[in-house]
């Protein structure tokens, strides 16, 4: 197994000419008052893209592995009013928030479902734009699954990000998917990815590692986050949506070809300082 995807190092050799080549020219997915949102042109995307202090580095055992784990909030399950989406973006924002603070902040994804509800506009990146130019509240302001927006919520303190990175598409080869989304890792960054699952896939339970080998079921595209990465395994952790009851108490190990093959976009938040 040891000679499909070697070390980061070796892939980055591989792909550099090719990400270098590509131009920077490449439009944003929105621009608000003169703010270009949604960065895909790779040398932005190096230059924007944070390093989490004492867990990105350059350090031997990182070429490995990686993982940020232990820095998210236990998974959780999509209530009836939220969505997918929402629960995975506020997920992604909390690891920045509470990265390194004794104190832990819960994130309302319900606050995000409803206004994109509000707005017609449900779908992964304008949720990504709603959370840079209106951010999401404290649960303890909107409580999971509530019924409505409190009026209580325009005056509160919102958690907002700066940007987001677009790291892949759905057009870029399977290798470079998979190099993407561990040099983000490597540099502390949970990767939200959309991929185009079987329908059963929230079915899975009891079981660490997935496989697609001989599933032929219809498919459809959801959002879940990227966790880290094992060379040894020559697989990536996810995090989804469905509780602790789905995967393996929450998380699920997908074989790096396996992934490449089924992930759509990848998307990497850029925290406000």
């Amino acid at each position: 197994m040891q000679t499909r995807f070697p070390l980061i190092g070796l892939l980055f050799f591989l792909f550099s000419a090719k990400i270098s080549a590509q131009t920077d020219s490449i439009p944003p997915d929105f621009t608000i008052k003169g703010m270009a949102i949604g960065i895909s042109a790779p040398e932005m995307i190096d230059q924007l893209m944070v390093t989490m202090p004492g867990l990105g580095s350059n350090a031997k055992a990182m070429m490995n592995e990686q993982s940020i784990k232990t820095y998210l909030m236990p998974p959780r399950k999509v209530g009836e009013r939220g969505t997918l989406t929402s629960y995975i973006l506020s997920a992604c924002m909390e690891f920045y928030a509470n990265y390194r603070k004794n104190y832990k902040v819960n994130l309302s994804p319900d606050f995000v479902a409803l206004n994109l509800v509000k707005e017609g506009k449900p779908d992964i990146k304008n949720g990504l734009r709603f959370l840079v130019t209106d951010g999401t509240v404290s649960a303890d302001v909107m409580p999971y699954d509530s019924p409505k927006i409190p009026n209580t919520s325009s005056a509160s303190s919102k958690f907002r990000i700066t940007n987001y990175l677009q790291i892949f598409k759905e057009t870029h080869r399977e290798p470079q998917k998979v190099f993407e989304v561990q040099k983000a890792l490597m540099r502390g960054n949970p990767v939200i990815v959309e991929m185009n699952v079987p329908r059963s896939f929230e079915g899975v339970s009891n079981t660490r590692f997935w496989s697609a080998i001989g599933s032929t079921a219809e498919r459809i595209t959801l959002p879940f986050m990227v966790v880290g990465y094992n060379l040894e395994l020559e697989a990536f952790e996810i995090l989804s949506s469905w509780g602790t009851e789905w995967g393996s108490n929450g998380y699920l190990w997908i074989d790096f070809d396996d992934f490449g093959d089924i992930a759509q976009n990848g998307y990497v938040l850029v925290p406000t300082p």
